[in-house]
C-alpha cells in the first residue's frame, strides 16, 4: 500500500507540474487523466469580503464504468529541487497551512459520482474574509477515485483510502485580492540555456545555443507573471530580439526562484500554424556566427492599481565551435610560420646572413 501511495504522489506531482505552467484556463478547456477530465487551473480576481460561486466541470471519459470521486483542498508550493515551475503538493491531511493558503476560504464537495461517459458541473464557493489583505492566495483541489461503493445517500465511500491512478488529478486555484501589495521580482541569472538538461550553459560554448534562460526570484506577496523582451547582440551588428518571453503566462509563486527559457528561433512550421492555440515551443538553430554575444533582459511586472516595475540584467557568452577553434589554430600557425620566414628574410637583406649570430669567444 505504501508503494502504491508513493506512485500516486509522483503521478499527482507530474499533473500539477503540467498544469502549473499553463495560462489561466478559458471556459470549457479541459485536460484528461485517463477516466477523468478536469480544468487544470482556475483563477479569480476577488475583493476582500466578496464571495464567488462557480461551477467545476468534471467529465468521466470511461463509457462503461461510473466514476466515484473524493475531493479535497490542499496547499502546494514550489519544488525547491526544480527551477521550472514544478509544484510540490502537501498531501498530508495534518499539513500546516501555508501563508498563501485558500483552504479556509474554498468550499468543494467531498464526494461526487459521475455516470459512464457523463459530465457533471460541481458547485464550488470561494469566500474571502473582509479583513484579508491584498495579495495572491492559492491552493489545489485534489481528485481521487474511490472503491465504487456508495452509502444510503448515493455518495461514494472509501474514496480517500482507495486511490486509483486511472482517475486522479489536480485543479490549481488562484485568488488575487487587489489593493496595495508588496511586489519584489528580481532577475538573478541570465544566459544561454539547454532545454534538454534544463540547465544554463557555460560562458564558453562549442555547441550553438538555441535558447536563452533567465531566473527570477519573487520576494513579494503576489504571484507574478513577467513580460518583456530579451536582446542578443553579436559582432558586426547582428541582433536577435525575443519579444514574448513568457507566452504561457507562467507564474513566479511567492518565495519562489523560477527559471524560464525562450528560443532564439522557433520552428517556422509551428509559427505559421495559425490553427493551434498553443504558442511555438520547438527551438531550431538560430544561425549564430562564432564570437561573443551580449544578452540584455528587460522585464516588467505589476498589478493593476500598482506601479509597473522593471527588473533588468545583462550577461554575455562566447560561441566558439570546434571547427572555428581548429581554423583559428591553423591560421595562427600559418601566420607564425610565414611571419617568421618573412622576418628572417628581411633581417638577412638588411644585415647579411650572419647578422644576429653570436661570435665564438677567443680562448686566452
Amino acid at each position: 500500500m505504501k508503494r502504491v501511495k508513493s506512485v500516486v504522489v509522483a503521478a499527482l506531482a507530474v499533473l500539477v507540474a503540467a498544469a502549473y505552467i499553463l495560462p489561466a484556463t478559458p471556459a470549457g478547456a479541459e485536460v484528461s487523466s485517463s477516466a477523468l477530465s478536469i480544468a487544470p487551473k482556475k483563477q479569480y480576481a476577488v475583493e476582500a469580503g466578496q464571495t464567488i460561486e462557480d461551477k467545476l466541470s468534471i467529465r468521466n471519459m470511461d463509457n462503461t464504468s461510473s466514476l466515484y470521486l473524493s475531493m479535497r483542498v490542499i496547499d502546494f508550493t514550489f519544488d525547491e529541487t526544480q527551477d521550472e515551475g514544478v509544484a510540490k503538493l502537501f498531501l498530508d491531511e495534518k499539513a500546516e497551512k501555508t501563508p498563501w493558503s485558500l483552504r479556509s476560504f474554498l468550499d468543494v464537495p467531498k464526494t461526487v459520482v459521475i455516470g459512464p461517459g457523463e459530465s457533471k458541473a460541481v458547485d464550488i464557493k470561494l469566500a474571502i474574509p473582509k479583513n484579508q489583505g491584498a495579495g495572491s492566495l492559492y491552493s489545489a483541489i485534489v481528485y481521487s477515485s474511490g472503491s465504487g461503493s456508495v452509502d444510503s445517500d448515493g455518495n461514494p465511500t472509501g474514496a480517500t483510502s482507495n486511490v486509483g491512478l486511472s482517475a486522479s488529478g489536480v485543479t490549481l486555484v488562484f485568488a488575487n485580492i487587489p489593493g496595495k501589495v508588496h511586489e519584489d521580482l528580481q532577475l538573478q541569472k541570465l544566459g544561454p540555456f539547454d532545454k534538454s538538461t534544463k540547465k544554463f550553459m557555460p560562458y564558453i560554448n562549442t555547441a550553438m545555443p538555441q535558447s536563452i534562460g533567465y531566473s527570477l526570484k519573487n520576494s513579494g506577496n503576489w504571484a507574478e507573471a513577467p513580460v518583456g523582451s530579451i536582446m542578443v547582440n553579436g559582432w558586426f551588428g547582428r541582433k536577435i530580439q525575443i519579444d514574448n518571453i513568457n507566452p504561457t503566462k507562467g507564474l513566479v509563486l511567492i518565495g519562489q526562484t523560477r527559471t524560464f527559457s525562450s528560443c532564439l528561433k522557433y520552428d517556422e512550421k509551428e509559427v505559421a500554424n495559425k490553427q493551434s492555440n498553443a504558442p511555438p515551443a520547438t527551438c531550431v538553430d538560430p544561425g549564430l556566427w562564432p564570437g561573443y554575444y551580449k544578452v540584455t533582459a528587460n522585464l516588467f511586472y505589476g498589478v493593476n492599481g500598482n506601479v509597473t516595475q522593471e527588473t533588468s540584467l545583462t550577461a554575455g557568452f562566447w560561441y566558439l565551435p570546434w571547427w572555428f577553434i581548429v581554423l583559428c589554430i591553423v591560421v595562427a600557425g600559418a601566420l607564425f610560420y610565414y611571419g617568421r620566414k618573412a622576418y628572417i628574410k628581411v633581417r638577412t637583406a638588411l644585415y647579411g646572413p650572419k647578422a644576429g649570430k653570436k661570435r665564438p669567444s677567443r680562448r686566452s
